[in-house]
């Protein structure tokens, strides 16, 4: 491993090679892959979802709202930070503003806005799975000739940007935090439906990661004193995280277990949860590779609070 140690705002590459090179292609490639995968799957399994059309138009609408977001974002970016010729935000490490915090709009969108679901959602993981399809094509979207080719989604991009990150910033987006979190948020929401009767138990994770994690880089960014540095999931870079920032998730993680106190069955199971699952998250924040936390803390939250409900 280098021992490259990137500070926010120090700038990593840029976008000048050919996309069809890049993993920009190979993301096209993935996502229409998957979907012709999921509607063979849904047309032997379970056609009837297609006659869901309420299902269908609201999770259009929660797309549209995410891009909305993701656009008000980059219209943040724009304001505070100057941009080239092709529309990439250009930013200085001395700057107090950096795109860290606005990256964490998409974040929190991205996981939360699905969880806005009405009582009549079909039950099962086909739902689940073209939710989590229809997140990826809100990404799909900033490839480099689409966003390009339209200031519209230049600025959803220019929101999660982060200059040190590039050029790899949607493929980690991607690969390291986008599919691996709505698939494992997929999987263990099935479980926690099936086994537990208690789909919404699994919204203590999602909001620790969501609103605890997305906080945790601009409060550290902008607060954060002592700093401590992690890996890139492809361990060429590292980069630097503080105690302040790490201090956030142990705190949501905390309130997300008061708020959600009358799910757990047993005053045993509340107990164990509010000792073991705030520290846990956020160890597993704190040593989770650059990229590549949300999927770390999902899979140790859901696990740990399953665990927890099973055992008590």
């Amino acid at each position: 491993m280098q021992n490259n140690v990137l500070m926010p705002g120090d700038q990593a590459g840029n976008y000048d090679k050919e996309w069809t090179k890049t993993f920009d292609l190979k993301f096209l490639i993935l996502w229409i892959v998957l979907f012709a995968i999921l509607l063979i799957v849904t047309i032997i399994f379970d056609p009837s979802l297609f006659s869901e059309k309420t299902f269908f138009t609201i999770a259009g609408i929660k797309l549209f709202v995410m891009m909305i977001l993701a656009l008000a974002g980059g219209l943040v970016c724009r304001h505070y930070c100057n941009v080239d010729d092709k529309g990439y935000i250009t930013s200085s490490k001395n700057g107090w503003f950096k795109v860290n915090y606005t990256r964490k709009i998409q974040h929190f969108a991205a996981y939360l806005v699905p969880l806005l679901s009405p009582p009549t959602k079909p039950f099962g993981i086909l739902p689940h799975l073209w939710e989590s399809l229809f997140v990826l094509f809100m990404f799909l979207v900033l490839i480099k000739p689409i966003r390009e080719a339209s200031k519209f989604f230049m600025l959803q991009f220019n929101s999660l940007d982060r200059v040190e990150d590039r050029p790899n910033t949607l493929k980690w987006i991607v690969l390291g935090n986008m599919l691996p979190g709505l698939l494992i948020i997929t999987i263990f929401k099935q479980i926690f439906e099936t086994y537990l009767q208690l789909p919404l138990l699994a919204s203590i994770v999602v909001f620790t990661v969501a609103i605890g994690d997305g906080f945790a880089e601009p409060v550290g960014t902008y607060w954060g004193k002592k700093k401590y540095v992690v890996p890139s999931w492809n361990l060429k870079n590292r980069y630097v995280r503080s105690y302040v920032g790490s201090a956030c998730v142990y705190l949501f993680a905390v309130l997300f277990i008061l708020l959600y106190k009358d799910l757990f069955a047993n005053p045993q199971e509340f107990w164990f949860a509010l000792i073991l699952f705030p520290p846990v998250m956020t160890l597993s924040e704190a040593f989770a590779p650059h990229s590549m936390d949300t999927p770390v803390m999902m899979l140790i939250g859901f696990s740990l609070l399953f665990a927890i409900c099973a055992i008590f």
